[in-house]
């Protein structure tokens, strides 16, 4: 791993980026990153609902001075698409992805 990346992945977002990473999702198969996300929110000591389907709910309060603001609400999906060069051999259901960057791409 070249210095860049590492300098890179000391940023929390790109730190989670690289984490969830590790964690196979392609569609139908999302148990694994919704239970991390469940995790996730427990350690920080959010609010957090899981339904049967595996779709979760994280609520935070907001921030001292921000308690009466609008609310923020974000939504993603958890899945990923799974395509690769035919020329490559990965098991989207069990191999972690390799990232690498590139200029300024993150790339699978």
């Amino acid at each position: 791993m070249d210095n860049l990346f590492k300098d890179l992945f000391k940023d929390k977002v790109f730190y989670y980026f690289a984490d969830i990473s590790n964690i196979p999702r392609g569609s139908g198969n999302e148990k694994t990153i919704s239970d991390y996300l469940v995790d996730f929110a427990k350690k920080r000591n959010l609010e957090v609902a899981q339904d049967k389907a595996l779709n979760i709910i994280i609520k935070k309060n907001g921030s001292k001075g921000y308690e009466n603001s609008p609310i923020v609400i974000f939504q993603g999906h958890m899945d990923m698409v799974c395509e690769k060069n035919t020329n490559i051999e990965h098991d989207f259901n069990k191999d972690l992805l390799k990232l690498d960057v590139e200029g300024d791409f993150i790339k699978a």
